[in-house]
This record gives C-alpha cells, sequence and structure tokens, in this order.
C-alpha cells in the first residue's frame, strides 16, 4: 500500500486496453472492527465490479483472474492497520493500492482506462506546502501533505546559528585584525585591533537567516506555500530578509524542537489549507476576469486539445460531472460523445492529468462551486 506520487499517476495513466478496474473505498483507520467494517464495503465494491465486468462480456473465470487479487487483501490483517481515511485500487490481474488522506466517493469504474480524477486533486494547484522550522539551535525544511511532514535536503545552508557563524569567531568577538608594517621592527608586521563590545544578536541572527532564504530559493521552485515555526521573536526577523514569494500570513507560534512533529503537523496544514482555499478563490476570479476572452473556456473540445498542448494554466473540473469521448493525439482531434460508448475515456480525466503534467492547477470542487456553473472550466497560458 502506497501514498500516490505524481511518478504513480503518470504510471497509472500510460495502462490501456482492459478491463481495468478503479475501485475508490472509504476506509475507518485502525480500531475495534474497523477492518470488519472495511473488509466489508471492499466486498459490496467487488460485488459492483463483477457485475459491470459481466455485463460487458467478460466470463466467471475471467472476472476472477481481474479480481481475485483485490479480493485476497481481506485477510490481510498488516494490510489494514496502515488505513487511513481512503483507498484507491486498480486492478488488471495485478493490485495497485494507495492510501488516500481523504475520504473518496465510493466508486467502481471498469473500462479501458484507469479512472484517476479523484486523486487528481490531491496532485493538482500546489497540494504540499513547506514547512521552514526556525531556532538558533536549530532550522530545517519539511515538505508537508496531508499524509505528514518529511525533511528536505537544503544543501549547504547552516543548521544552527552556531554553524552560521563558525568561519567568523573573530566577529564573535567584536574584534578586527589586520596587519600592519611596523618601520621600527625590521620590516616584521604587527598586530593591529579594531573594535570592542559585543556583536549584535539580531545581526547574527539576520545573516543565519539570510544563508537559510538563499538556499531555500535554490532549493524550492514550485511555488507552494512556505509557513514559518518559531518562537515569536524569530519570525520577524526572518520575515524581514524572506525572498520566498509564497510565504503565509500566519506562522505556527513556539519552539519547534519541543512542538513535536504531530503537533506541527497539525497546525502548519491548517495554514497551509487557507492559503490553498485563497488560490482556488484567486483562480476563479481570474476566470471571471478572463471570461470574454479567448484565455477563458468551457468547451470541450478547445480545453481538452489545449490541455494535451500544455497550453492550461489553470482548469477547475466538477467532481460530479463525466465527459465521454476520445483523443486522437495524431490527427489532433476530440470527439465528445452524448453517450459513454465501450472505447471511450473520462475527457476530464484526460485533460486534468495532462494539465498537472504540463505544470497547470486543477482544482476538482463541488458543482456548487465551479465557476460559470459548468462542468469544467479552464484557463489558457495562451
Amino acid at each position: 500500500m502506497d501514498v500516490l506520487s505524481l511518478p504513480d499517476l503518470k504510471e497509472l495513466s500510460g495502462h490501456t486496453g482492459g478491463p481495468l478496474v478503479s475501485i475508490y473505498l472509504q476506509t475507518q483507520r485502525f480500531g475495534p472492527d474497523s477492518q470488519l467494517e472495511n473488509v466489508a464495503r471492499l466486498k459490496n465494491l467487488l460485488k459492483s465490479a463483477s457485475a459491470k465486468l459481466a455485463e460487458m462480456g467478460f466470463r466467471p473465470t475471467e472476472i476472477d483472474a481481474v479480481l481475485d487479487p483485490v479480493r485476497q487483501l481481506s485477510d490481510d490483517r498488516p494490510f489494514w492497520l496502515r488505513a487511513e481515511a481512503g483507498l484507491a485500487i486498480f486492478a488488471d490481474g495485478g493490485v495497485r493500492v494507495f492510501r488516500l488522506p481523504e475520504a473518496p466517493p465510493e466508486t467502481v469504474v471498469v473500462g479501458a482506462h484507469y479512472h484517476l480524477r479523484p486523486l487528481l486533486a490531491l496532485l493538482g494547484s500546489d497540494r504540499h506546502y513547506y514547512l521552514l522550522t526556525l531556532s538558533q539551535k536549530r532550522a530545517g525544511l519539511l515538505r508537508g501533505s496531508a499524509t505528514g511532514l518529511e525533511e528536505v535536503d537544503l544543501g549547504d545552508a547552516p543548521s544552527s546559528l552556531a554553524e552560521a557563524l563558525k568561519w567568523d569567531d573573530f566577529e564573535k568577538q567584536s574584534l578586527q585584525y589586520h596587519s600592519a608594517t611596523n618601520g621600527t621592527s625590521g620590516g616584521r608586521r604587527s598586530p593591529v585591533f579594531h573594535g570592542s563590545g559585543e556583536p549584535d544578536p539580531k545581526d547574527e541572527i539576520l545573516r543565519y537567516f539570510r544563508e537559510i532564504d538563499r538556499a531555500l530559493v535554490e532549493h524550492v521552485k514550485d511555488g507552494a506555500p512556505l509557513v514559518l515555526a518559531g518562537v515569536d521573536y524569530l519570525l520577524p526577523l526572518y520575515r524581514e530578509i524572506n525572498s520566498y514569494p509564497a510565504l503565509c500570513a500566519q506562522a505556527v507560534i513556539g519552539n519547534p524542537d519541543s512542538l513535536g512533529s504531530e503537533t506541527l503537523h497539525d497546525r502548519s496544514i491548517a495554514i497551509a489549507t487557507e492559503a490553498f482555499s485563497a488560490g482556488q478563490r484567486q483562480a476563479a476570479e481570474r476566470i471571471d476576469d478572463l471570461w470574454a476572452t479567448p484565455r477563458a473556456t468551457s468547451d470541450p473540445e478547445t480545453f481538452v486539445s489545449a490541455a494535451i498542448h500544455g497550453r492550461v494554466e489553470t482548469l477547475f473540473v466538477s467532481t460530479e460531472a463525466g465527459l465521454w469521448g476520445t483523443v486522437d493525439e495524431t490527427a489532433d482531434s476530440v470527439e465528445v460523445h452524448p453517450l459513454r460508448r465501450p472505447t471511450d475515456e473520462d475527457l476530464l480525466d484526460v485533460a486534468a492529468l495532462r494539465t498537472i503534467l504540463a505544470g497547470g492547477s486543477v482544482f476538482s470542487v463541488p458543482p456548487s462551486q465551479m465557476p460559470r456553473d459548468a462542468a469544467a472550466v479552464a484557463l489558457l497560458r495562451y
């Protein structure tokens, strides 16, 4: 059981033929009777998958060959111990399973392509963020998502104030040393010292933070929200020198060394979620502003073709919409069908996936949040 990644999505999208079975299942995290409840849900969805395959003309032995690897999960106790809010299961005689941090609508789709759109909201529109933990003893960058936090390597960035200043001991002592020629000592140079008093702690911390900021901007290029965590007197100093454009106004207040990873994740993702919502609102406003221009469209043939060519900047897709048809990339044509045909694929899946792969943003939202009350709306790059 894996956590979904963009390479996984690319790999799944390359499967064609069939029959390919996609199952989305809501699950209970481990607790009393959770395995029994989860297995019961799975068995009901497997019955639905079996019925769909039978309707398509597959024999019982062929259906068993596709679904048996999924059925075997029922007795796998360690598998259910790691359950989260949901599962995405993909079967074609083998099986791939992904843990989902949010409960999906339960559904079964059988066709020539995997049904991937429920996964796209997890990967579209920068659904990850960064958490920069700051203290004088330790600094670090973490990549955050709904499932947790993981460390990000910042290369040669100093990991503490002491490390940032280790090559400048002479500044710590507020001494400047240089050599001067002493005319009465036979040409030998004697030391001359300047300065007195203690160094300014604020200046030292600012130098430390500038080095962290430099490394962060070099290593983080995707524009995801950045949340700060630290004691309240340090955070304004970092904001003073910050050059990362997506720094969140809110922060996790407290010493990150003592808060613990679970608390850091809970508090930081709440801040990041607000940033995600703001990004969605801003994208919807841009579509409204450009609606009278060729850059905003709800025409399926236009935005599906544009997505295939990497021209979609932002795509809104209704969670309850489906759009069936075919794509012929060689002929650069898109054909939309009013009713689903056996060889059709969901064109909204195609458009959303291609948008993400080309670096665009995808917002999969309920119908009530859709711009222009459409099934899908795209903002084109050009």
